[in-house]
């Protein structure tokens, strides 16, 4: 579902992380469940003739960042930070076409204890996986902790 919250959504990324765009990286899809990033082969190719590992790790990164991003803000309608600390990726298969990227929300106990976090401190952390597919199928496995704030300024989401 490509709408126009998701259209929003890549202009605001846009502007705070410039090279998403020169890849080509755009959400997709973002149900409050579910966020979906599609990229390119062509701007994400290797001399190989596959995707760039770089590409494909900043993808994921990325995607759930915005994730991260998107879950903190609709819990205290302001604006957030995120920043990853930590994470682990694993590239299964070669990525050979254009490829996208499903982060799905953590399990509910997990999510209770980001909210209770953030809303009590205005910080928390969060562990996000995300996976690449090609045509459906896993090419990619990655796991990233987030470290995530209400924005100090407290301004208002973008």
């Amino acid at each position: 579902m490509i709408d126009e919250t998701a259209q929003q959504l890549n202009e605001r990324f846009y502007r705070q992380i410039p090279m998403t765009r020169h890849m080509g990286l755009r959400i997709t899809a973002w149900d409050g469940q579910v966020l979906r990033m599609d990229a390119p082969l062509a701007p994400n190719i290797n001399d190989k003739g596959t995707g760039f590992a770089g590409s494909l790790a900043t993808l994921a990164t990325f995607a759930a960042w915005a994730a991260a991003t998107l879950l903190a803000e609709k819990i205290t309608a302001q604006a957030c930070e995120a920043a990853v600390f930590e994470s682990d990726i694993r590239y299964l298969l070669p990525v050979n076409g254009d490829f996208y990227v499903e982060v799905p929300v953590p399990e509910e106990e997990a999510m209770q204890a980001f909210k209770g976090s953030l809303q009590n401190r205005g910080r928390a952390k969060l562990a996000l996986n995300a996976v690449i597919f090609q045509d459906g199928e896993e090419k990619v496995r990655y796991r990233g902790r987030y470290a995530v704030r209400v924005r100090p300024s407290q301004g208002s989401i973008e």
